[in-house]
Order: C-alpha cells, then sequence, then structure tokens
C-alpha cells in the first residue's frame, strides 16, 4: 500500500533493486527480519530489503506484522536461492562453452605446431649441403649431415615440448573455470612452474659460470673436430707425417679425441668451474668411471688392438688362418681383425678372441694344399715328379708328403706357396690335368681336400 509519498509501485521497484544488490554482493547471504519500532525490516546480511508496517499486513490479509515479515523474508530467501540456482546454471554451461572453445583453440594450435615442424624438417631435408655447412676460415666445424640430423632432432623435440605446454595450459584454463576443480588448478601450478622457476632462478644465479662453460665446450669440440680433420687428411695420403704411417691415422684420432674429451671432463672441469667439487668435475668423474664399467671387453679388446697395430704383429694384406679357415687380412682397426676369404666373405675377429683363440699368421704367401691319391699300380718315382712339377706351375716352394699307402692307392699331400686363395683351385686342376697328361691312374676314393 502507499506509504508516504511513495507509491506501492515504488517501493516495490525499491525492494527489487534492494534484492538485486544484496544477491551481487552476497548470495548466500542470511535472510532476517529486524524489528524497528512499528516497522519490521527485512534483511539480507547487513542490506535492508522492504520496510513493512501493519497496515501492508492488514492489506496482504495478516492479522500480524510479524507472520506477514517472516513470509515476506522465506518468499526473498527462495528469490535468492532461485536467482544462485540459475545464476549457477547460467555459470555452468559458460564454463563448459569455454572448455570446449579453447579446446578447439588448443587442437588447433597442437595440430599446426605439428605441420610446422614437419616443414621445417622438410626444408633442412631439401637443403643442399654446401647451404648447411658450418665452417670457421677452412675448418669444417660441423658436417651438413650431422648438422641436418641436429635440427631435426630439435625440431621433434621442440614439437613435443611445445604441444605438451599447449595442452597443459589448456588443461589449466579448464580446471579453474570450475569451483569443484580449482584447487586442483592451483596444485597443479604450482607442482610444475615451482620446479621451474627455481630451475630459472638458478641458472640466472649460475649464467656467467654457464657462460664460461659453454666457451670451453665449443672450444674443446673445435680442438676434436680439428683432430679428427687432420688424422682423416694424413690417413688419405694428403698430409704426410714421417712418425706415423697412413694406416695408422685412423685409431691414432679415435685414441686422441677419446682422450681430450676425457681429460677435458675430468681436468679442465675444475679449472673452468673453480670448483674441484663441482658438478661438472663430478660428472666427468662418472662419466669416467660408467664408461669404464660398462665397456670393459671393449676397452680390452681396444687395448690388445693397440698392441696389435701400434706393434706391428700384422699386416694389411698377410694371410691367417682361424679355426681352420685361411683368409686374407683386409682391414685391421682398434676392436677389430677384418678377413676376406676365397669366397670374398668378410669374417670379423674382435682383437679380444686372440686372447683365447690362437690366430696362425701365414705371412703374404699361404702354403695351400691337396690330397691326392695315386693308384699303387703306377710308378710313385715317376708320380711323384709329375706331382712336384704340377706344384711349381702354381707357386713356390712346393712340398710333397706322402701320408698313407695301401694295396689300392698311396696317399700324397702336395702343397706350396701361393699369391691367393684361389690357387688351391687351379693346383688341384693343375694336378689332376698333369696326372691325365703322364697316364698315371688315380687311386680308389681319390679326393682333394684343403687344409
Amino acid at each position: 500500500m502507499r506509504r508516504g509519498n511513495r507509491t506501492p509501485e515504488a517501493r516495490a521497484h525499491e525492494a527489487s533493486d534492494a534484492l538485486q544488490r544484496a544477491f551481487n554482493a552476497d548470495k548466500t547471504a542470511q535472510v532476517s527480519v529486524r524489528r524497528e519500532g512499528d516497522v519490521a525490516v527485512v534483511m539480507a546480511g547487513q542490506a535492508p530489503i522492504v520496510q513493512l508496517i501493519q497496515e501492508d499486513a492488514d492489506a496482504a490479509g495478516e492479522a500480524s506484522l510479524d507472520v506477514y515479515a517472516q513470509g515476506i523474508a522465506a518468499k526473498v530467501r527462495e528469490a535468492l536461492d532461485a536467482e544462485s540456482r540459475r545464476a549457477a546454471i547460467a555459470k555452468g554451461v559458460f564454463s563448459v562453452s569455454l572448455v570446449v572453445f579453447f579446446g578447439l583453440i588448443a587442437f588447433y594450435l597442437i595440430r599446426k605446431l605439428g605441420e610446422l615442424a614437419e616443414s621445417a624438417s622438410e626444408f633442412f631435408d631439401q637443403r643442399p649441403d654446401k647451404d648447411l655447412s658450418i665452417k670457421f676460415q677452412s675448418i669444417e666445424v660441423m658436417r651438413p649431415a650431422t648438422l641436418r640430423s641436429s635440427v631435426v632432432m630439435a625440431l621433434s623435440l621442440g614439437k613435443w615440448i611445445g604441444q605438451l605446454s599447449i595442452a597443459y595450459a589448456w588443461l589449466v584454463v579448464a580446471l579453474s573455470l570450475f569451483d569443484a576443480t580449482r584447487n586442483y588448478t592451483q596444485r597443479m601450478t604450482g607442482f610444475v612452474l615451482g620446479p621451474v622457476s627455481q630451475l630459472m632462478e638458478r641458472l640466472a644465479t649460475a649464467l656467467p659460470l654457464l657462460v664460461v662453460a659453454a666457451i670451453a665446450a665449443a672450444a674443446v669440440f673445435v680442438l676434436v673436430r680439428f683432430v679428427g680433420l687432420f688424422f682423416a687428411s694424413v690417413s688419405r695420403g694428403e698430409t704426410p707425417l714421417p712418425w706415423l704411417p697412413a694406416d695408422l691415422a685412423a685409431p691414432t684420432s679415435v685414441l686422441l679425441r677419446t682422450g681430450i674429451v676425457i681429460a677435458a671432463l675430468v681436468f679442465a672441469a675444475p679449472i673452468v668451474t673453480g670448483d674441484a667439487n663441482g658438478a661438472l668435475a663430478r660428472a666427468g668423474a662418472i662419466v669416467l668411471i660408467a664408461f669404464g664399467l660398462a665397456s670393459t671387453p671393449l676397452l680390452a679388446s681396444g687395448l690388445v688392438g693397440v698392441t696389435v697395430l701400434f706393434g706391428r704383429r700384422l699386416r694389411v694384406g698377410e694371410f691367417a688362418e682361424v679355426s681352420g679357415d685361411i683368409a686374407r687380412i683386409s682391414a685391421i682397426n682398434l676392436l677389430e681383425i677384418r678377413l676376406l676369404d676365397g669366397d670374398r666373405v668378410e669374417l670379423r675377429v674382435p682383437h679380444l678372441l686372440a686372447l683365447f683363440r690362437p690366430l696362425r699368421v701365414l705371412g703374404m704367401r699361404p702354403r695351400l694344399s691337396v690330397d691326392v691319391r695315386v693308384a699303387s699300380s703306377a710308378s710313385q718315382a715317376r708320380a711323384r715328379e709329375v706331382l712336384t712339377e704340377a706344384a711349381k706351375k702354381c707357386g713356390r716352394e712346393p712340398k710333397l708328403d706322402l701320408i698313407s699307402f695301401d694295396a689300392d692307392a698311396a696317399c700324397y699331400r702336395l702343397s706350396a706357396l701361393c699369391d691367393s686363395l684361389d690357387a688351391r683351385r687351379v693346383l688341384a686342376e693343375t694336378t689332376l690335368d698333369d696326372l691325365i697328361a703322364a697316364g698315371i691312374a688315380l687311386g680308389r676314393g681319390s679326393r682333394s681336400v684343403g687344409e
């Protein structure tokens, strides 16, 4: 009803505005009724919503102002609750829409980042080697293949880090939109960003040391690269060294470069960092110990290889016998001996195996042999003469041994120093042809067997 100079419509409008302000201020405010003389004030928290008098209760058909005021307070509470539920539903729908929208954006960025990484990788793959060569003066610091593979690995790693970062950002935003999961967002952010921030703080503190270490690492890399290129030119005969044969340049390069890296980690790192017990020094010691333990057989074979190589115990081109097989030595490195047999099949023998299984060195001309059975009825003196002449045609220093004889045949072993493994076949064919030409019959069970 009308009160003072305010109409019922004005009072209702004022009550609606007060209710909206109370809802915006505190959606969970307690609704109560406060009596001030003949006036009952409906409160939402500390904000008055509407003032009621006895005439308002009479107009509404209520006998008591207190009962009427409590009814109005209940309706105000219901209105606040209904508005709160509506706002929660609207906020939930809006939050889900944002999650879907941001998810689409994140999916697009992840896909786009993958496409950019693949395009960059294809770009470097298609570039000619001359555009990717990094040189310092006339020294090639990094080969095109090494640079290309490094860039591809960096792009792949950057792609995965970028995609994971985008997915993490979307997850953080999605969890922060809902009240039930907002605490998880704070925990996740602290779990991930806390160590990162600490790491960045430590890196900033150690920045001068990192700069010096980076310069030292670059110097070691350039030195190792220069040593590799220098000894490669020595092995090709472009840079002759009186004290180092060309065939020993490659193993010497490997030993020297390995020593430079280990010395840099163990000895140079404490000098650069100024701390003998620093991380780099400990890392160098750990790497050295782990390298020694993990590669004990390899190092043992390498030590034997050093003795074989620099002691000139074997030479490329010589013939050797391993487990009954005769082959020519085609190459010798720090780890193994490579043999090439008569069938042009390569046999690789680790140096460490020579400690347990003997390796017979036959020199530049191996003694190859065939077994020949001559009939007992034939003239043995004539047969020995023909066999000796046949061996002279195929090699040097022929040798004829009588192995066994019986009533049917006499078995001879004919051998000679030959220039190649194919000479065994030639020796067998020549022996057969000469015996047939001389009219000497073969014994039963005639066969040719090589050592």
